[in-house]
């Protein structure tokens, strides 16, 4: 009888310890989400739309994608979370060559944005790298137009938003948000800036 009580503890137990882990197994990426928050968590979710009715067409169309709730960005996490992020990607579409020239470029004309990587992480593809990232996650409901029209806006709008004319304003409120962070998330913001991920 001790033996079959025993076992059943231990069984007890076992669940007891699985708990967690089928918990973090069953939490949905937006709630991982929120749970790890980043600088960017803690800007605006959406543009005034004085910037957005400046921008073509399409790229307006893939903003419109990205904050949506039900097909887009905002379905996994916040819409803040690519709209205030440190990424640059260089003006080229996706061709090296003419992204390695813009980086090139810029480094004479504005040396400042390659200076501190948590203000501006200037990439080649790093959008394009992000979105096919984020669409492979579980539960996105991003198809392939979508994603593309994502892409496009994030790539124009990083280059737009966050250098030349803009560099310094972009600079201000991004050291906001991680000033904001590091006030309400210390923890957060310590294990961001050990890993340089702020």
């Amino acid at each position: 009888m001790n033996r079959k009580m025993t076992f059943v503890a231990i069984l007890a137990l076992a669940g007891l310890a699985l708990a967690p882990v089928a918990r973090a197994a069953e939490m949905s990426e937006k709630e991982k989400a929120l749970a790890n928050p980043y600088p960017n968590d803690f800007g605006p979710e959406t543009l005034p739309d004085d910037v957005i009715k400046s921008y073509p067409a399409n790229v307006q169309a893939g903003y419109k994608k990205l904050i949506s709730n039900k097909n887009g960005c905002a379905q996994c996490h916040s819409s803040a979370r690519p709209l205030n992020s440190r990424f640059v990607e260089p003006e080229g579409g996706i061709d090296d060559a003419k992204q390695d020239a813009w980086i090139a470029a810029q480094k004479k004309a504005q040396p400042e944005i390659f200076t501190d990587s948590s203000i501006w992480t200037v990439e080649t593809k790093v959008w394009s790298r992000y979105v096919k990232r984020m669409m492979n996650k579980p539960g996105c409901n991003l198809q392939k137009a979508d994603g593309k029209s994502i892409y496009e806006f994030l790539s124009y709008d990083s280059v737009k938003r966050k250098t030349g004319a803009n560099a310094a304003k972009w600079a201000e409120h991004r050291k906001s948000l991680i000033n904001t962070l590091k006030e309400k998330n210390p923890k957060r913001y310590a294990e961001l800036k050990e890993s340089k991920d702020l």
